[in-house]
């Protein structure tokens, strides 16, 4: 919660500022998410303001509420795995939409197991809302539809009628998806590494999957270590996911379906990036504490979790990147960057006013964040270097990186 926000963070926090007109004629049109998230955020710091915490308690509440659902679902050994997941720890903490969207799916499966344990009105109307609610808040997240399709097969007239409010909502949102989706082509058309970056479908992104599933954001220097540590993990939770394997069918479709359509989407549209399938983590714990027949599994799954997220906790390179340090760092100097895209972060520790295109005083900090996508000539570099600046430092501040320039006496 104290970590600084990190790019995406402070785009949320800087959209949920701006006034409802700006938000869906300026912001989401070139973004490529729905609304809700944003006005619930809108709501939100009108109430609690914008600080680093208030901006990060709602996906706390919600991965919270999802812990409750499995919970509720199948019992505290499920849901303390769930809780004390390195991954969840990650995300529950972070200012974006998908431990909402991870709540929402889970709520969508718990009221479909009601149903079809008993089918009463009051399951269906949560169910119905909860599409809804996916469909307003996460594209990719509605890549679970289908396993409620295939399992709602006897009573389809019903299951039909559920989305009716996610259809009307669809219609109405059409025009600004198109829109979105027309941009986010043209800049995967224009900047293929920014596509490769999204998550197009690729080994690495595959893999990366079930990794960080299994040990969150953390990472080891020596890469045959690390391979060996993963190797290891992957050997103990995938031996009580196949001792789970008697575990309901639906757990199986949430897990794998989401992911398969992901794939094969993402040759087309990139969105196979592991973050963006956290709504099915709920699934893959079930599925791990399903295979869970004595104690000492338990306390070993338990352990490792911990373990990890004390990692996380002790190794700052593994937090976010600190903006907040890089806008204490620059202080009074003028800044510069390659793309308008990357400035959220410094406007939120009101450094907005020193973002120039041009540099007109005697020092300037020039954002090297992931410029190679963002400026592939690196022109603005040698822009300022023709107009007579020497860079005298480099600086990186958890992987935001910047030069520092001085002008030439």
């Amino acid at each position: 919660m104290t970590e600084s926000l990190w790019l995406d963070e402070a785009t949320t926090a800087l959209v949920a500022k701006m006034p409802l007109t700006d938000i869906f004629n300026k912001f989401l049109p070139g973004d490529f998410h729905p609304p809700l998230y944003y006005l619930l955020m809108k709501f939100w710091i009108g109430v609690f303001g914008s600080s680093e915490v208030s901006l990060r308690t709602p996906s706390l509440i919600f991965a919270l509420l999802t812990v409750y659902l499995v919970y509720k679902m199948y019992g505290k050994v499920w849901a303390l795995l769930l809780a004390t997941s390195p991954l969840l720890f990650y995300y529950a903490q972070e200012a974006r939409m998908y431990s909402m969207a991870m709540f929402l799916v889970a709520l969508a499966i718990f009221s479909f197991v009601k149903i079809t344990k008993r089918s009463r009105v009051e399951w269906w109307v949560l169910f119905s809302i909860s599409l809804f609610l996916i469909g307003a808040t996460d594209y990719v997240a509605l890549l679970i539809l289908p396993v409620f399709w295939y399992l709602g097969r006897g009573f389809w007239k019903k299951l039909l009628a559920s989305h009716i409010i996610l259809v009307g909502f669809g219609v109405l949102w059409l025009p600004y998806f198109l829109k979105q989706f027309s941009s986010g082509l043209q800049v995967s058309a224009e900047s293929p590494a920014w596509s490769q970056l999204l998550g197009q479908t690729s080994f690495k992104n595959l893999i990366l999957i079930p990794v960080k599933f299994m040990i969150g954001r953390v990472s080891l220097d020596d890469k045959w270590l690390y391979v060996l540590v993963v190797e290891l993990v992957g050997l103990l939770l995938g031996y009580l996911v196949y001792r789970g394997r008697e575990a309901p069918k639906i757990i199986w479709l949430w897990l794998l379906v989401p992911l398969a359509l992901g794939v094969v989407i993402s040759f087309w549209v990139p969105v196979l990036s592991y973050f963006r399938f956290l709504f099915v983590l709920p699934a893959f714990y079930v599925l791990v504490a399903s295979g869970i027949k004595s104690k000492l599994f338990l306390w070993l799954v338990l352990g490792l979790n911990l373990l990890l997220i004390t990692y996380y906790l002790l190794i700052p390179r593994f937090h976010r990147e600190d903006w907040r340090a890089a806008a204490i760092a620059i202080g009074n100097d003028q800044v510069i960057f390659p793309a308008d895209s990357q400035k959220e972060a410094l406007i939120y520790y009101r450094k907005g006013g020193q973002i120039v295109t041009e540099p007109s005083g005697k020092r300037v900090w020039l954002s090297r964040y992931v410029w190679q996508v963002f400026d592939p000539t690196d022109s603005v570099r040698k822009k300022i270097e023709s107009l007579g600046y020497n860079k005298v430092s480099e600086y990186s501040f958890n992987g935001v990186e910047f030069y520092l320039y001085a002008y030439r006496n």
